[in-house]
């Protein structure tokens, strides 16, 4: 079965576009992009709201997660480019 994402988020660093996908699961916000292992918050910090700051913070989750990868020695930012066609699953 395939679940839509409660929203699609994209952020620029270092002239590259990440696009990645945020879901609302229980008390977390989940953020996942092709590429990427999947990164989550705890949506207590947005006070219920669901709207751009729920939007603000899954960005705020995929810049940390592409510094995070980009840290490693084998990471490929091709593969989590917006309009890629290539996914990886871990």
């Amino acid at each position: 079965m395939i679940t839509l994402p409660d929203g699609i988020v994209t952020v620029h660093l270092e002239d590259e576009r990440y696009r990645g996908a945020y879901y609302f699961r229980g008390e977390e916000l989940v953020v996942t992009a092709y590429g990427l292992q999947e990164g989550s918050v705890d949506m207590a910090v947005l006070g219920g709201e669901r709207g751009k700051a729920a939007e603000n913070l899954a960005k705020l989750v995929l810049i940390d997660m592409v510094k995070a990868a980009s840290t490693m020695p084998s990471f490929d930012p091709g593969l989590s480019l917006q309009g890629s066609t290539t996914a990886i699953c871990y």
